[in-house]
């Protein structure tokens, strides 16, 4: 397939943390990296899709938008994701960013050793509809 992902000039706030969908961390990573890959086989990375927030307000309202299919999210923050080598890049729309590396194994493993929080999502939509509704 392709060449690179759109990559925004702005950076990422120092003090932010990265948001990445959850349930089954590992395979999501897996399958997401895969896919990536393939899209933007030029870049020459696996990446895994995050978005920014600067504080649990701005984590609440990605869950109830961008994330509401997944019943619990990941929180990073920004300083641990760079201790552990992941890079971090700002692409496509605000607040979008891909988490990256060069080789598969090592991103998912990365990630998964990477000091970081589960949040349930409390909009999630599963098989139960919006959890005010179970």
């Amino acid at each position: 397939m392709g060449g690179v992902p759109r990559i925004r000039q702005a950076g990422i706030p120092t003090e932010a943390v990265l948001v990445v969908r959850g349930d089954d961390p590992e395979a999501v990573v897996a399958a997401d990296a895969r896919r990536f890959r393939r899209r933007f086989a030029a870049w020459g990375r696996y990446g895994v899709s995050a978005f920014v927030a600067r504080d649990a307000a701005e984590v609440d309202a990605l869950c109830e938008s961008r994330l509401v299919a997944w019943a619990s999210v990941l929180v990073f923050r920004r300083s641990a994701l760079e201790e552990a080598g992941v890079e971090l890049v700002a692409t496509f729309r605000t607040p979008h960013v891909t988490l990256a590396h060069v080789e598969l194994d090592e991103l998912v493993r990365r990630l998964s050793e990477c000091e970081h929080e589960v949040v349930v999502n409390p909009y999630h939509e599963g098989e139960h509809g919006p959890r005010e509704a179970w």
